[in-house]
């Protein structure tokens, strides 16, 4: 409709976490489902969902961390019973026997759905991450908080997840 505002809706997703990110990635396809132009800012722990590799570290400090850190969708850990990882694999077989859709699965259906990423750039520094360290994905942005904050004062909704 002429003249129609575009409905906006902002995550900002501070939690590397399977269960948190799973429920991210379910709101943010809701929303694009919807006709919502959808904007997920991946922060901090979050920012590790986006990694397809592990290149080289020009520390040893970040060498180690990056080895400790996750690398994108398929093995994230739970925010509770974990257990050692264990926690993750049952859910994972869990999701699986009710077929329901994985982390994995709802990120490339945010993809698929055009929903943007925008990668904090702090977070990426601290975390020794470079951009050729990320999913290749064309609505895929670095980014700062003022970018964000752009995005999220013209939304309907924000999350911090």
């Amino acid at each position: 409709m002429p003249g129609q505002e575009e409905k906006q809706f902002s995550i900002i997703l501070f939690s590397g976490d399977m269960d948190k990110a799973m429920a991210a990635f379910t709101l943010a396809c809701a929303a694009a489902g919807r006709n919502y132009r959808v904007h997920i800012f991946f922060t901090f722990w979050g920012a590790a969902l986006l990694r397809r590799s592990s290149n080289g570290s020009n520390s040893l400090l970040e060498r180690v961390f990056k080895i400790l850190l996750p690398t994108g969708p398929a093995k994230p850990r739970l925010s509770r019973m974990n257990f050692a990882g264990l926690g993750g694999l049952f859910f994972r077989r869990l999701l699986a026997q009710r077929q329901a859709q994985t982390l994995e699965e709802l990120m490339a259906l945010a993809m698929e759905r055009k929903v943007n990423f925008i990668a904090c750039e702090a977070s990426l520094k601290i975390l020794g991450l470079r951009q050729e360290e990320l999913i290749a994905y064309e609505h895929l942005q670095m980014g700062n908080a003022e970018d964000f904050l752009n995005a999220a004062e013209n939304s309907r909704l924000q999350l911090f997840i």
